[in-house]
């Protein structure tokens, strides 16, 4: 009788694990949507947000990774990456981890770096409007030099001072 409950158990728990609905192919939805207004607060209804946030869940046991997915309202793909903590009221307390992309609305990558800890690591790149791409090193979080580095579409390169990056894009 105890093999019979058993069994019949796992065979629900298999079936229900094929039953969700798969992002990617590696990746399983593991919550409800989360709905996010322009400043980055939480709101409760479609129509007020300004982004929405699938989370997954990539792997098992020691390589299971957190992982998100945020759409522009259009459904078109605006970030994804690894995350370790997820603030539903206020995504500006979002801590991310792991490699994360984003993207600007016609669905070309706008950056993509790696952080750690919530904090930036690494090189970043920045693909700009003009075609140009920026590449800025960060060390825990700080840029590690006063500048940033621009490659024109032609092959130009010039460092540009900091202040700069946000009017570029």
């Amino acid at each position: 009788m105890k093999k019979i409950i058993l069994f019949t158990v796992m065979a629900l728990m298999t079936v229900a694990s094929y039953g969700r609905k798969h992002v990617s192919e590696n990746a399983v939805v593991v919550a409800d949507t989360i709905y996010y207004a322009k400043d980055m607060s939480n709101v409760s209804d479609r129509s007020d947000a300004s982004y929405y946030r699938l989370l997954l869940t990539k792997g098992a046991g020691m390589n299971k990774q957190e992982l998100f997915r945020d759409f522009y309202m259009n459904g078109k793909l605006k970030a994804e990456g690894g995350y370790s903590f997820i603030d539903l009221g206020n995504d500006r307390n979002t801590v991310l981890d792991g490699e994360v992309t984003t993207y600007y609305p016609n669905g070309k990558q706008k950056a993509h770096g790696t952080y750690k800890n919530g904090k930036r690591e690494g090189y970043f790149t920045v693909q700009m409007h003009d075609g140009s791409i920026a590449v800025m090193q960060f060390e825990e979080g700080v840029s590690k030099h006063n500048y940033f580095t621009v490659t024109t579409p032609n092959g130009d390169m010039q460092r540009r001072p900091l202040s700069e990056i946000q009017s570029l894009l």
